[in-house]
């Protein structure tokens, strides 16, 4: 295999890979927001209900304050899943591979080389503070990164190895 052809294979998955990080650190980040706003909700109802509204709010506010607890261990999550998939992919490149001989993937990584952000691109092996600054394109609503996301979304949707995977 030749150098260029590493090359190529190695912004496939890394593309895949970080895409794939940043739509679970999206959603890992809505869900522990979601979890602790209901439990703080449910704590504050049923204090509520025994000691009266101003211990309901008390309650509410005790829970609420867990946020970032929560939230930084769910970075911690998402962080050991980001290593455990790039691992996974590099242990397993040779059965890999010969999906990606298939010019759809391609698509990808040219999508990603339209746009800089000044960032390290998603086509190299990333750590999680540039991650989450790809992340942060998301939660600010950044108009040029969801289009490209967009776009990215939509390549990994039609990537054949989800069909095969689908099928199987």
């Amino acid at each position: 295999m030749t150098a260029t052809n590493q090359e190529r294979e190695a912004r496939i998955i890394n593309t895949i890979v970080n895409t794939t990080v940043i739509v679970m650190s999206v959603m890992m980040g809505a869900f522990s927001q979601v979890m602790v706003k209901a439990t703080g909700a449910m704590a504050s109802g049923m204090t509520e209900a025994f000691a009266g509204k101003e211990e309901g709010e008390k309650a509410k506010e005790a829970v609420e304050k867990q946020l970032p607890e929560v939230d930084q261990k769910m970075t911690q999550i998402v962080s050991d899943l980001r290593k455990e998939m790039y691992e996974k992919m590099q242990q397993n490149r040779q059965e890999i591979a010969p999906y990606l001989v298939d010019p759809v993937f391609d698509a990808g990584p040219k999508i990603i080389e339209a746009y800089d952000f000044g960032l390290p691109k998603l086509t190299q092996e990333l750590d999680d503070q540039t991650l989450a600054q790809y992340t942060q394109l998301i939660t600010t609503e950044d108009a040029r990164f969801a289009e490209m996301f967009k776009q990215l979304s939509e390549w990994l949707n039609k990537l054949p190895i989800n069909k095969k995977t689908a099928s199987e």
